[in-house]
């Protein structure tokens, strides 16, 4: 077992870490993923008023907008593969210019099509962030203090679902009660979208590949060269730990994807909730996650120090406690105890996700890791996000949001804790592994990571 007294894996406080790796990469990361967040509620509020504009339909709407969430997530790909080949503030740079101007076409659209271009590249200038970032963050900052980034990064989520509506509705009602009034917005939203990427060009640090890992080992910084995509993936999913996390994150893919949706249905024909007060009540229910997240973060260090695997323990067990409150307070009549579930239920998804992101730094050799993080997108959004919604859709049409919800959180949340719970036998050996990929063999260094 390792412990407390193991330089390796000892925990830093968040203000030495963010001195060690720097600032400008998570000053620059939190409110980028908030901005692509906020592109993604911007349309969703505005939804009523855009349909109306260009005399659509709201499935041809949503099929639009759809698009956006099939370019962010094969588009991970193609990013990560650059983000191997070229310095990575430059691709930070060029997608944040990409997702304020295509912001602004948006914006000023006149045609179907122009929307549709303009949502195109709202997703893809957003496929960056997780390749590019979870991988920025693993090189920059040492691994006893990288959970509280990372937990920092996947905050920026749920704060751009709170403020997102909110804020697209703001600009919308200040610009007028006009037609177009719902233009302002996108166009309001790309000013700050523009004013981060000329920060990402004037502060972003490029730290070296595996930096903080080569300072944390002792070992030399060397020049990799790049490692093809198929080749890449061979490798990564010889990782069990990694392996396991994906088949889990892509199962639950189906409770993530389905839960917005079926749940403001079930608000709106169950209990006669309208969509003001939906809205209200979804943007509130991320306060308690966000506060909730960041506690993860600083509890992920803690374990990781004292015994790695039970960060995975605590994400497969987080999983399993969001589907029993979930699949028990659906069937509450009171809205009190459905919502007394439902809060808690959020929390829990948000412990589990904060834990992803640093495990799979931990566990990936540092060449594949820009690859690993664009893999867990694709999972999550193919094996459950896309197929699993259209399914619970399905169940929901002839036999209502109750059954559907408990259907595929139910089936997602326990196959998906279950897989985590499991990976967690590998975890050590695949740290030890992908120490071995910095460090000689057999060196001291490795034989830390590998101490019991």
């Amino acid at each position: 077992m390792t412990t407390d007294d193991d330089p390796a894996i000892s925990t830093l406080p968040l203000k030495e870490t963010l001195r060690q790796g720097g600032w400008g990469i998570c000053l620059l990361a939190v409110p980028l993923v908030m901005m692509e967040q906020l592109s993604r509620e911007a349309t969703t509020t505005l939804a009523p008023d855009i349909r109306t504009a260009f005399g659509i339909s709201d499935a041809t709407l949503v099929a639009l907008a759809g698009f956006a969430g099939v370019a962010l997530t094969l588009g991970g790909v193609p990013m990560a593969w650059l983000a191997d080949r070229v310095r990575r503030r430059y691709l930070v740079v060029a997608s944040a210019s990409a997702g304020a101007l295509a912001l602004l076409g948006a914006g000023l659209s006149q045609h179907t099509w122009q929307l549709f271009i303009a949502y195109l590249f709202t997703g893809l200038a957003a496929a960056y962030s997780n390749p590019v970032f979870g991988s920025l963050i693993a090189d920059a900052y040492p691994v006893g203090g990288r959970g509280r980034i990372y937990s920092l990064q996947a905050i920026a989520t749920p704060l751009g679902q709170a403020v997102g509506p909110v804020l697209a509705g703001s600009i919308a009602g200040i610009a007028g009660q006009s037609a177009g009034a719902w233009r302002w917005s996108y166009i309001g939203l790309a000013v700050p979208y523009a004013v981060l990427a000329i920060c990402a060009a004037l502060f972003l640090r490029e730290p070296g590949r595996g930096e903080a890992d080569r300072k944390e080992l002792g070992a030399a910084c060397t020049v990799e060269q790049p490692v093809r995509i198929l080749s890449a993936f061979r490798q990564v999913i010889k990782v069990k730990t990694f392996l396991f996390m994906c088949m889990g994150i892509g199962v639950l893919g189906l409770a993530l994807y389905t839960i917005p949706v079926q749940m403001s249905l079930l608000l709106a024909y169950e209990y006669g909730i309208g969509a003001v007060q939906r809205g209200a009540t979804f943007s509130l229910i991320q306060i308690p996650v966000i506060a909730t997240m960041f506690f993860a973060g600083y509890l992920f260090d803690r374990a990781y120090r004292v015994r790695p695997e039970r960060t995975v323990h605590i994400a497969g067990g987080a999983i399993l406690a969001f589907g029993v409150l979930i699949c028990g307070g659906i069937w509450f009549p009171p809205i009190g105890l459905l919502l007394a579930c439902y809060v808690p239920a959020s929390m829990c998804v948000g412990v589990a996700l904060v834990s992803i992101n640093p495990l799979v730094s931990s566990v990936t050799p540092f060449r594949l890791r820009a690859q690993a993080f664009a893999l867990l997108t694709v999972f999550t959004f193919l094996m459950g996000g896309f197929f699993g919604a259209v399914g619970a859709g399905v169940i929901s049409d002839s036999f209502g949001p109750r059954l559907a919800l408990t259907v595929a959180v139910g089936f997602s949340a326990f196959i998906a804790g279950a897989l985590f719970l499991y990976g967690g036998r590998f975890l050590k050996a695949d740290i030890a592994a992908a120490a071995e990929d910095l460090l000689p063999e057999n060196s001291a260094p490795v034989r830390a990571w590998e101490s019991s």
